[in-house]
């Protein structure tokens, strides 16, 4: 099972985990940020709720040591950022690549923002949102686990501006869906349901 967020504890509440505890948290969304305090929250808001969370980095892990790593766990959240500093670090530790053997193992994925933006068809919009310059980046092309782009915080204020520029541009271009804070999917057996 696959769930994609704009903010993870605004839909808490409305998520099953099934009694996953033991959750592997992906901090490398924020590799560029100078803040990284929002990643402080996230694990303080796990672990409130009973959660055991041991950091995993993609920086120190590749590939089949990376699968091992992540097979210890039965929940791996992979917390907002920069969607593009983030697909770079999937990509180079061959997460995309152990990404559907993961989830064969019953392992939930949880993407939050940025985590969720990589998962589908494109990044390339979220240009407005993010700094594609802070990632080494050639290709856009997201995890393509569905067919749009996924556009986090819409009607929070501050990121009215980014979100109409990338209507304006992309419209055309990209099957282009907007989630605000208490909004997400849900991505079982194939099946995508809206929470």
């Amino acid at each position: 099972m696959i769930i994609l967020v704009s903010k993870f504890d605004s839909v808490f509440d409305k998520i099953d985990l099934k009694g996953k505890k033991k959750i592997a948290f992906i901090p490398n969304a924020k590799d560029k940020h100078v803040d990284k305090s929002g990643l402080e929250k996230s694990r303080l808001f796990f672990k409130q709720k009973g959660f055991i969370v041991h950091d995993v980095n993609l920086n120190e892990f590749k590939n089949q040591d990376l699968y091992k790593e992540l097979l210890k766990y039965e929940t791996i959240f992979i917390a907002g950022g920069n969607c593009f500093v983030l697909l770079e670090k999937i990509r180079n530790s061959g997460f995309d690549q152990i990404l559907t053997n993961l989830l064969n193992k019953d392992i939930i994925i949880i993407g939050e923002s940025a985590g969720a933006c990589v998962m589908g068809k494109s990044i390339e919009p979220l240009k407005f949102m993010d700094k594609p310059e802070l990632a080494n980046l050639k290709n856009y092309e997201g995890l393509k686990f569905f067919d749009f782009v996924f556009i986090p915080h819409y009607k929070d204020p501050k990121y009215d501006s980014a979100i109409i520029k990338i209507e304006k541009e992309y419209v055309k271009k990209f099957n282009l869906k907007k989630f605000t804070d208490k909004e997400g999917i849900v991505i079982e057996r194939g099946r995508i349901r809206k929470i």
